[in-house]
């Protein structure tokens, strides 16, 4: 029973070892830059400009919170078109299978058009226009 615990142990201490010889080696081997324009917080090649706390819009996160979903829906239906095939061959399941596939896929399309009729999907709008002054 202790050899069991053992292994566990040893793989432990072995994986803690790569990450440890990893970190080591990278600190050896990047290159080391100490002026200002290594220090900065994003090294994209453009200087900075103001300062880094400023305020969002919040359509950019509506904007990400609905490609979220529609990148979950399509986690959800690849296996189940995957699997469909074989659910056909049980009597009685393959239909049920297909509705609640397009039910799922219904309930997406009516949550894009509730937030594409809200105007959440346009990007730029100009100020004072008809959406914003119904906000």
């Amino acid at each position: 029973m202790h050899f069991d615990y053992a292994n566990i142990l040893v793989f432990l201490l072995a994986g803690g070892f790569f990450v440890f010889a990893i970190v080591l080696l990278g600190t050896i081997i990047r290159p080391k830059r100490d002026t200002d324009v290594g220090l900065e917080p994003y090294e994209c090649g453009e200087e900075a400009v103001g300062d880094a706390w400023f305020r969002f819009d919040i359509r950019y996160y509506t904007v990400a919170l609905v490609y979220l979903v529609f990148a979950v829906e399509i986690a959800f239906l690849f296996p189940w078109a995957r699997v469909l095939k074989e659910a056909f061959a049980e009597p009685g399941i393959g239909g049920l299978a297909v509705l609640e596939g397009f039910l799922f896929v219904l309930i997406l399309l009516l949550g894009l058009a509730y937030v594409w009729a809200k105007g959440d999907l346009e990007w730029v709008r100009s100020f004072g226009s008809k959406n914003d002054s119904e906000q």
